[in-house]
């Protein structure tokens, strides 16, 4: 097996015929989740080349191929394994720039780029192998039409589609053509005075600066074992396998076996771990690729985006920080493991409530900085947990005061140089930095700010359901003492109402009162408090003291039922109206100000 980097001129400029298997899935890449992002990762490189500036590669991923053996004189035939997504893909791209350039009257250019479409040998015999590729039979036609064709209209009129917009059902590849042909199209027009400059630039960004790393396997690799494993297995190819491929091969053979021992077994032993899908919808990715962000993030000083990990890491090894290739997978396993190690349940209470916090605010721009932190300063455990405290203040009060958290990539950015800059006392360095801020991006809020949010502010519509549950287990937990049978508050409970939402049908405004300001401060702080989630709807809309029924109303089913200390106090009142909740609102933020209290510089 072996790893290399090739540009597309490479891939396709020569005389080569890639086959995908007839055991590979159909094509099924769409706009949304690959079309539009590379062309928009496409079109500033374009236009860089076009003003003759220098760009770097954009890598489009991986593919693995296996040479197929051929009689001497025949063309170069390669059995594409796993990438074929990406070839298609490319092939469309490539011949609808083909067709725009042809139909605006840059016929050189779209002569070039058929010979990174079709082979020109003129001994092939097999029609299909005049095309660089051939993908699996299900989209074998439709494949074939868009290579015969144009121009869009005369796609559709071969489909049987004459006159239907885009896209069209079921006819993936054809789509991927139109696409790229309407987006090509509008970019060249958008600046019709020096088109032939932008055709230019695309023609050197496609041909040279996008890049794919081509993993090729020899006689001794089973394709169709490597092929399960990387597709219907669950363990796709990642930046990571590129990172720890690229580390490995600059090592001599033998230093090479002992070092992945050493420092990067551990990555691909725990798969369970770290390759665990984490995040939500189109952000979910493999654990370990976002270690390797905040890793790399760390270790270039600048934020770095989840879908350019392994140019970035190609990026930094070229600068002298970097070292040699066993210094840089030293770095990353000492990082590795203090990450591993603080995503477990802490020893410290503290700590532990900061992680849970941590990962229910979602301020994953934090981690580059805490990696540093414990990286530098691990051996000072009371001066890191100050210095989290510190951060925790931090993000919380904004949190409260709805103060913006666009800049935060680069305020982590700037923290984590003081920590790594920093020799003796790193909690007062960090904290001065907090400090200094004064802009909404970046500031501390001050207890009057906090306070004012706190108590005014309608917390319940302004914060996330996860995010407002963490304040008020905060809370429990504050007014829990060390004598109590639990510290922490239970994770699973849920927000109510104390005066419900929908109060007006047994919670009568008095003589000078105002139904707008009552619905306003029934979703402040001071009127929420957490219970069970059957308990929840079985408290509804009573009234606090039920006249008729004494033993119904809330007061009396908190009294019957709960066991929390901040509904223990609420049980002591004799009505709740706003008085009382503006009273327990600002008792709540005594609290608050003591989890939370404003450091000094």
């Amino acid at each position: 097996m072996q790893v290399g980097i090739v540009t597309i001129d490479k891939l396709f400029g020569k005389e080569v015929h890639y086959a995908v298997p007839l055991y590979q899935r159909p094509y099924v890449w769409n706009e949304h989740d690959q079309w539009r992002p590379l062309w928009d990762d496409l079109q500033p490189l374009a236009e860089m080349v076009a003003d003759g500036k220098q760009s770097r590669a954009h890598f489009m991923g991986a593919s693995v191929q296996e040479p197929i053996p051929v009689p001497a004189g025949a063309t170069e035939t390669r059995r594409v394994i796993d990438g074929q997504q990406r070839l298609t893909t490319l092939q469309m791209l490539l011949k609808a720039f083909r067709d725009v350039a042809s139909a605006r009257g840059h016929a050189p250019h779209a002569q070039a780029i058929d010979g990174l479409l079709r082979n020109s040998d003129p001994l092939i015999t097999d029609a299909p192998k005049r095309l660089k590729l051939w993908p699996t039979r299900t989209d074998q036609q439709d494949y074939q039409h868009v290579m015969d064709v144009a121009s869009p209209d005369e796609l559709k009129q071969a489909l049987g589609r004459p006159g239907a917009s885009y896209p069209l059902k079921n006819h993936n590849i054809a789509n991927a053509y139109l696409f790229f042909h309407k987006e090509i199209d509008a970019w060249f027009v958008a600046d019709e005075a020096d088109i032939a400059s932008r055709v230019k630039g695309l023609y050197g960004a496609i041909r040279d600066q996008l890049r794919l790393v081509v993993i090729d396997l020899d006689d001794k690799d089973d394709a169709q074992a490597i092929f399960e494993t990387l597709n219907a297995r669950g363990a796709p190819l990642l930046s990571a396998d590129l990172v720890k491929n690229s580390l490995l091969g600059q090592l001599p053979p033998n230093d090479a076996a002992e070092a992945y021992r050493k420092y990067w077994q551990s990555f691909d032993s725990d798969g369970a771990f770290w390759r665990e899908l984490i995040g939500r919808g189109h952000a979910q990715r493999a654990r370990i690729e976002t270690f390797l962000q905040h890793a790399l993030t760390l270790l270039m000083g600048k934020i770095v985006s989840a879908g350019h990990l392994y140019n970035a890491y190609l990026e930094y090894s070229e600068t002298p920080a970097a070292g040699t290739a066993l210094d840089m997978l030293k770095r990353f396993k000492r990082l590795g493991d203090i990450y591993r190690r603080l995503l477990e349940p802490q020893r410290d209470d503290r700590l532990e409530r900061f992680f849970y916090r941590l990962h229910t605010l979602d301020v994953v721009t934090a981690w580059p900085f805490i990696l540093a932190l414990y990286d530098r300063h691990e051996e000072r455990p009371d001066a890191v947990r100050e210095v989290l405290i510190d951060l925790e203040t931090y993000l919380v009060r904004r949190m409260v005061c709805r103060l913006s958290t666009r800049g935060y990539g680069t305020v982590f950015a700037a923290l984590t140089n003081v920590v790594i800059a920093v020799q003796d006392d790193v909690v007062a360095a960090v904290r001065t930095a907090l400090l200094k801020g004064e802009a909404e991006v970046d500031r501390m809020p001050s207890d009057v700010e906090f306070e004012h949010a706190w108590t005014a502010y309608q917390l319940y519509e302004n914060l996330t359901r996860p995010r407002m549950r963490l304040l008020l287990e905060a809370m429990e937990e504050a007014l829990r003492t060390e004598f109590a049978e639990e510290t922490g508050a239970p994770r699973n409970l849920t927000i109510e109402h104390v005066m419900p939402q929908g109060w007006r049908e047994h919670w009568p405004l008095s003589v000078d009162g105002s139904a707008e300001q009552r619905d306003r401060i029934v979703q402040t702080i001071g009127n929420l408090t957490l219970l069970t989630k059957k308990f929840n709807p079985y408290q509804s809309n009573r009234p606090w003291i039920d006249g008729q029924n004494p033993e119904c109303g809330k007061r009396a089913n908190l009294d019957a039922h709960t066991v929390l200390v901040m509904n223990r106090e609420l049980c002591h009142c004799n009505e709740w109206m706003e008085a009382d909740i503006k009273n327990r609102a600002s008792r709540l933020f005594e609290l608050a100000k003591a989890i939370w209290p404003q450091p000094n510089a």
